[in-house]
């Protein structure tokens, strides 16, 4: 444990000695004492703990801004700044992680349920098949908007909580923990929903090669949607999932992104997003929804019209990283 506290007051070297930096100091003394003794009980060598210790510390600077942070609130308001507890983020994460299962079920059922309509409208005819296609998607509807409405809830509500509060660097090295921990599960969600889309196609193609009528591309289109329902399942239960690991490490206050935010969530948010950015994000995917609808419905395009939200996604994050400030 020397070498640790070593390597802790080497980073320290050039900094006044004062009260909040001796604390800070204690502090990170005793947090990598208990990470040590983590790493110990996982199996770890003496040096692989040691080394798994001090590759999970922080910049220094990055403590001292965080430390500065603190006292100009202090100095300001008189009283100390409202910080996010690692409980605090830990809850943070299990309400996302339900709410990304509730939202990702949400939108499989809906799709299953159009799948269901189309399959009943290629086995059927439009006569019957419209009929029992649609009662099919509104059960869908109805089983998977309480399912937004109960996760959206939850996950607003989770925010509000949060927002306008100072994120300390303790929950972000525990975020970073976590969000590595969870890394090979976001991979394995990616891969297996970009497999499941692009497989989705092929009942469509196959079923109009071998039968080039309107109830077999019907029929294709059906069991196309029921493939690609999965597939859209991992994609947002990996992609929320990781976006909250990300909200906790990228920003220096909470910012919830529902109602009116604090003064500091919003000044940050202004900061790192153009307002025009800031209004495209809240009409962009409906917007990308529409035209796939309309693309299906009136241009009878099913089997290759889902490529609109890969190519959606990159044109959005190209963007995020052109005209976002990631300071």
């Amino acid at each position: 444990m020397k070498t640790i506290q070593d390597y802790i007051d080497s980073l320290f070297l050039g900094i006044a000695e004062t009260s909040q930096t001796k604390q800070l100091k204690e502090d990170l003394l005793a947090s990598a004492e208990d990470r040590y003794e983590d790493l110990k009980k996982q199996g770890k060598s003496e040096n692989e703990a040691i080394g798994g210790v001090i590759s999970e510390f922080g910049s220094i600077d990055e403590l001292v801004e965080e430390m500065n942070i603190k006292q100009d609130f202090i100095d300001e308001k008189g009283f100390e700044i409202d910080e996010i507890t690692i409980d605090d983020s830990i809850n943070f994460l299990n309400v996302q992680r339900k709410g990304a299962t509730l939202i990702g079920l949400g939108v499989m059922t809906i799709m299953i349920g159009a799948a269901a309509f189309f399959t009943s409208m290629g086995l059927s005819g439009e006569n019957y098949g419209v009929g029992f296609g649609l009662l099919f998607f509104f059960i869908g509807a109805a089983i998977g908007v309480p399912l937004f409405i109960i996760a959206g809830t939850s996950m607003v509500n989770s925010n509000k909580k949060l927002d306008d509060r100072f994120i300390p660097m303790q929950v972000k090295n525990e975020m970073k923990k976590r969000k590595e921990n969870f890394q090979r599960s976001f991979v394995f969600c990616m891969v297996v929903g970009v497999s499941l889309c692009i497989l989705s196609v092929t009942p469509v193609a196959l079923f109009t090669l071998l039968d080039p009528s309107e109830g077999n591309e019907l029929f294709g289109v059906g069991c196309m949607f029921f493939l690609a329902s999965f597939g859209v399942f991992f994609f947002i239960f990996g992609g929320v999932i990781m976006g909250s690991f990300t909200k906790m490490l990228e920003q220096t206050y909470f910012i919830s992104d529902e109602g009116e935010l604090g003064p500091r969530a919003k000044a940050e948010r202004n900061s790192k997003k153009p307002v025009w950015l800031q209004t495209l994000e809240k009409i962009y995917w409906p917007i990308i929804v529409a035209v796939f609808l309309c693309q299906g419905f009136f241009l009878r395009n099913w089997s290759t019209n889902w490529i609109i939200f890969p190519i959606a996604g990159i044109a959005f994050g190209i963007l995020e990283s052109i005209f976002s400030k990631n300071e």
